[in-house]
């Protein structure tokens, strides 16, 4: 069991996941992030399917996006 007086994070105590707001249309309802993988599984592919992320690609350069906003479809990064 964990310790009993151990103060939660901020991280630990947030109900929904984070997301940042886009750039564009300052909503961050719609924003989902962008995986980069080499390896495409299927569960990947539901999780596009189902719009809970979108696949980036193989490889993440420097200043690729890391959240796609499905309202405007604009990548972007925090």
């Amino acid at each position: 069991m964990g310790d009993p007086f151990a103060i939660p994070s901020r991280k630990q105590m947030r109900r929904t996941p984070f997301r940042p707001r886009c750039k564009n249309c300052r909503t961050n309802k719609r924003v989902i992030p962008i995986r980069y993988s080499h390896e495409i599984t299927e569960s990947l592919l539901e999780k596009e399917r189902n719009g809970e992320l979108k696949i980036g690609g193989s490889s993440r350069s420097v200043d690729a996006p890391n959240w796609f906003c499905t309202r405007c479809e604009t990548g972007f990064q925090r």
